[in-house]
């Protein structure tokens, strides 16, 4: 059975190169460029991996990120947290508890060892 990732970023160039990028392995890839009914998008999508930024058009991916790691249902999967404008420190170990972080611009290489680890995990 095919994994399948939830990519949640509001900047189209993004989400097309993330697309284009972890395309190459049988993964089921879908994305949404707001963050807006996230939960409701997640529970019914039920993703093996959430890769999402953090400023998502009005909607903080941090916040998201509580929500989904609070509800019982969804607290297994694992989110890979993405920014441009924090850095790794400031999202690591904090409330929201990502699972990891990936840093804007992101390599190719840091991508896909993250969501490989974190699918394996």
């Amino acid at each position: 059975m095919n994994k399948k990732i939830l990519i949640f970023d509001d900047d189209q160039e993004v989400l097309t190169a993330m697309e284009s990028l972890l395309d190459f392995v049988d993964w089921d890839l879908i994305t949404f460029s707001t963050g807006r009914d996230a939960m409701l998008k997640i529970g019914n999508e039920k993703p093996d991996l959430i890769l999402m930024d953090i400023e998502l058009d009005g909607f903080d991916g941090r916040e998201i990120c509580r929500s989904i790691k609070e509800n019982t249902n969804l607290q297994h999967i694992p989110i890979i947290l993405i920014s441009g404008q924090l850095r790794e420190e400031m999202v690591i170990n904090t409330e929201f508890g990502p699972d990891d972080f990936l840093p804007k611009p992101f390599n190719i290489g840091d991508l896909i060892d993250k969501v490989y680890f974190q699918l394996a995990s």
